[in-house]
């Protein structure tokens, strides 16, 4: 028996389920609109037909159906052997909701941390605890508007980066409330230390943001004089205030070539048409003031 049928046999014993009713009617609708024919050649082929058909609705439901409707299953799926990435990421979980006037699809997603450290427990952790007060919210705002308005929650996540030296993860959320509105949450493991990383964590000195919002508004600057329909939130558009600081627990990330990007949320420093606005930094700006083990990330 090979990893996967243990695997799956363990799953079995753990937690039964039973197949959707909908999901049966569509494999007999399917295997009943087979053609019957008496000739022995041709009840071989349909033998072998209805077979390889019914071990593709098995492959399906085991694959795309079951991890949707048991957890304990997608974790069982989470912990098969794979060659390759250290670190691997899986829905384990999906809130959906519809009706005429809301409507709700929410992924959680699961670090699964060959080296088990505890950083990726902590990470899923917060996860948990975002997404779940986002459904929460979801719920009580609907029950307190009722059909009266509208509403809609979505979130989604993607590997931002995963080598050797470096983990991302991004977590999306979108929500509509009367108007739109998004962010984003970045979690970060130094796979040399097996630690979760912050923006603060990556300089020397704890007056980084200085640094980092100085040449922010530069470009914000250069931005505006390229371009009439480009605003940000500083002295020098009008609005009359800067925007808001960048603190040591700042979203960022690195991009393809290695560079450091300040990403921020919609209407953070600028107005809703704007969307969320990324600023990468130069290398040599911030060059003096990172710390040696920071200074090259990605190749």
């Amino acid at each position: 028996m090979n990893q996967l049928d243990r695997t799956l046999h363990h799953m079995a014993d753990k937690e039964k389920i039973e197949m959707p009713d909908s999901v049966q009617q569509r494999i007999a609708a399917t295997l009943a609109s087979l053609p019957r024919t008496q000739t022995a050649s041709v009840k071989r082929v349909l033998v072998r037909s209805r077979l390889a058909l019914a071990a593709a609705c098995l492959a399906v439901f085991l694959l795309f159906i079951m991890p949707n409707v048991s957890v304990a299953y997608a974790q069982s799926m989470e912990k098969i052997p794979i060659i390759g990435d250290l670190i691997r990421v899986v829905t384990i979980r999906n809130y959906f909701y519809t009706d005429p006037t809301h409507e709700m699809n929410v992924e959680v997603p699961n670090i699964a941390d060959a080296s088990d450290n505890s950083a990726a427990d902590r990470i899923n952790q917060d996860v948990d605890a975002l997404t779940q007060q986002l459904v929460d919210q979801f719920y009580s705002e609907m029950e307190g508007i009722g059909a009266q308005g509208h509403g809609s929650l979505f979130t989604d996540y993607m590997v931002q980066t995963n080598t050797p030296r470096w983990f991302t993860l991004k977590l999306s959320v979108h929500i509509t409330a009367g108007s739109g509105f998004s962010y984003f949450k970045y979690y970060h493991i130094d796979r040399t230390t097996g630690r979760t990383v912050k923006l603060a964590d990556l300089f020397t000195t704890p007056d980084f943001n200085k640094v980092i919002v100085e040449n922010i508004k530069e470009q914000m600057r250069q931005r505006m004089a390229d371009d009439e329909n480009v605003s940000y939130f500083i002295k020098t558009a009008g609005f009359g205030f800067d925007f808001a600081n960048v603190d040591p627990a700042h979203n960022f990330y690195f991009n393809d070539e290695g560079d450091l990007v300040i990403p921020f949320d919609k209407y953070e420093v600028a107005p809703g048409s704007m969307g969320c606005p990324e600023f990468t930094i130069p290398k040599d700006v911030i060059a003096p003031i990172l710390k040696d083990e920071f200074q090259n990330i990605l190749p």
